[in-house]
C-alpha cells in the first residue's frame, strides 16, 4: 500500500505546474521549519533553491531536499564522498568534472578557488551549470567523454542521475550525443595547483580512461565513481579502473566503500 502511495504521490508531483509544484514546496517549508525556499525559473523545468544568501538552480523537482543544510554545506559533504576534501591545498588548480549534473562540485572547486570545466550530456542540466558557474554563458561541454571521437546512444535517466552510455532498465528516453576522447577536449591544466578529474560516467569510467592517456600523467588526482552503473548488469568498474591507473603510477589514497568512489593520487607528480 505505501509502494502505491507513493507511486501516487510521484505522479500527483510529476502533473503540477511547476508554479504550483514550488508553492506547495516552499508552504510544506515553512509548516516544518525547513528554510531553503525554491521558485520557478523556466517553464522546461528549471528552478531556484535559496537558503540565506546561497543558490542554486536546478532541474529535477525533490532534488531541491538536497540543499536544505545549506547549497555550499551539501558540496562540501559531495566532495568528501569522493576524498576530495582530503586534498591539502587545491587553490589555484584546475578541476576536470565529467558527469557534472548540475554543477554542485562546480560550484565547490570555485569556492575553493579552482578553475572549472564541465562535460554533461543531458541539455537541461548543462543549461543549469551555465547558470550556476558561468553566468549563463553557453561554457559547459555538452559532450560525452569516450575513448574516441563518435555518436552515441544516451540512455537518458535524469530524475535519477542515471543516464547512460549502455542501455539501463530506468532509462526514461533515448538521445544522440556526439563523444569525443579527453585527450582531444583542450582543458586547460594548471601549473600552480593540482589538476584534478573527477570521473562518474554511470559505468563508462573504463572507455574515459582508456581516451585520457596522454592527459592522465599530468593530473595530480583521479576522484572516480566506480559504483554498480554499468549497464543493466549494474557491474561496477573498480577494477577496470585500477587496472588503468596503477600501471601508470596512480595509488587509491581514499575510498568510500558504501558509494564505491576512489581517490587516486599520481605519485608521480604528488
Amino acid at each position: 500500500m505505501s509502494s502505491l502511495l507513493s507511486s501516487l504521490e510521484q505522479e500527483i508531483v510529476r502533473r503540477m505546474s511547476l508554479a504550483r509544484y514550488c508553492a506547495v514546496v516552499n508552504a510544506a517549508n515553512a509548516v516544518s521549519g525547513r528554510t531553503h525556499r525554491v521558485a520557478p525559473l523556466r517553464p522546461d523545468g528549471l528552478y531556484r533553491v535559496t537558503i540565506g544568501d546561497e543558490e542554486i538552480v536546478i532541474c529535477r523537482r525533490a532534488r531541491h531536499r538536497r540543499y536544505k543544510r545549506g547549497v555550499l554545506a551539501f558540496t562540501e559533504k559531495l566532495a568528501a564522498e569522493y576524498g576530495l576534501t582530503t586534498i591539502a591545498d587545491v587553490g589555484g588548480g584546475s578541476f576536470i568534472d565529467c558527469g557534472a549534473n548540475v554543477g554542485e562540485l562546480g560550484l565547490w572547486a570555485r569556492h575553493h578557488g579552482m578553475h572549472y570545466t564541465a562535460f554533461e550530456p543531458e541539455p537541461l542540466e548543462a543549461d543549469c551549470i551555465d547558470l550556476n558557474l558561468f553566468d549563463g554563458t553557453p561554457r559547459t561541454r555538452r559532450v560525452a567523454l569516450w575513448h574516441e571521437r563518435d555518436t552515441l546512444e544516451f540512455f537518458s535517466a535524469p530524475d535519477t542521475a542515471d543516464s547512460s552510455l549502455f542501455e539501463i532498465d530506468k532509462s526514461v528516453g533515448r538521445m544522440q550525443v556526439p563523444a569525443m576522447p579527453l585527450d582531444e577536449a583542450d582543458v586547460p591544466l594548471s601549473d600552480s595547483g593540482p589538476n584534478i578529474l573527477k570521473l562518474e560516467a554511470e559505468g563508462a569510467e573504463p572507455e574515459i580512461l582508456d581516451g585520457a592517456t596522454d592527459t592522465l600523467p599530468k593530473l595530480h588526482y583521479v576522484a572516480v565513481d566506480c559504483g554498480y552503473e554499468r549497464g543493466r548488469e549494474k557491474r561496477h568498474t573498480f577494477i577496470d579502473v585500477c587496472d588503468r591507473l596503477l600501471p601508470l603510477g596512480f595509488r587509491p589514497v581514499e575510498a568510500n566503500l558504501r558509494r564505491v568512489t576512489v581517490l587516486f593520487k599520481n605519485t608521480a607528480l604528488v
